[in-house]
């Protein structure tokens, strides 16, 4: 296998996969949750499977998109999360890492492709580290995306004060719904089956 060839962590490619990156508490019926619903739902009509950090909020509403749809949901957990043990009841295969490098680590390898949705502190620290692999050309031809307009604010602050460097930012698209998120990745992933 490539270097570079997602994979799940144990050597085996689970094909085509996008890693969604969002809020855990997200509740069912927020903007969110509606959001990375359809994107999950999109992705797995793609033939594209979800994964995702497989606990709450955008990670479950992703996969239970990509279930309904009869897509493939993959999360990866940590066992550094004592309060959460198991995964939620919409992923399909579950891996668990020892802490949360490891799991960032096998969320980036496995993905073709991230979309990143609203979050907190863990969802800006995985767009963080995407943007310091791709500045390192660590990341190789994987599109990042972020979907709202929070993202698209942020972005521009962080310009303005000179803190993210003009490639990252150029390397970054900003997708104004999950369809435009959806169709932005598979156009990029057509030809790599």
């Amino acid at each position: 296998m490539a270097r570079d060839e997602p994979h799940d962590g144990e050597g085996r490619s689970p094909g085509r996969a996008v890693a969604v990156f969002g809020g855990s508490d997200s509740l069912p019926g927020s903007p969110e949750y509606r959001d990375a619903y359809e994107v999950g739902r999109l992705l797995a009509i793609a033939g594209i499977a979800v994964v995702n950090g497989g606990y709450g909020g955008v990670m479950e509403a992703s996969a239970r998109g990509a279930r309904e749809a009869g897509g493939h949901s993959i999360g990866v957990t940590t066992r550094a999360f004592r309060a959460r043990p198991s995964a939620n009841p919409f992923i399909e295969t579950e891996h668990s890492e020892d802490d949360l490098f490891l799991r960032t680590r096998r969320l980036i390898e496995t993905a073709r492709a991230f979309i990143i949705l609203p979050g907190k502190a863990g969802t800006l620290a995985e767009l963080s580290f995407l943007w310091a692999l791709q500045k390192a050309d660590l990341l190789g031809p994987k599109p990042i995306l972020v979907l709202g307009k929070v993202w698209e604010d942020l972005l521009r602050v962080l310009r303005t004060a000179n803190l993210l460097e003009e490639e990252a930012a150029a390397a970054t698209r900003v997708a104004g719904s999950p369809q435009e998120a959806v169709e932005a990745v598979t156009l990029s992933l057509q030809g790599s089956r």
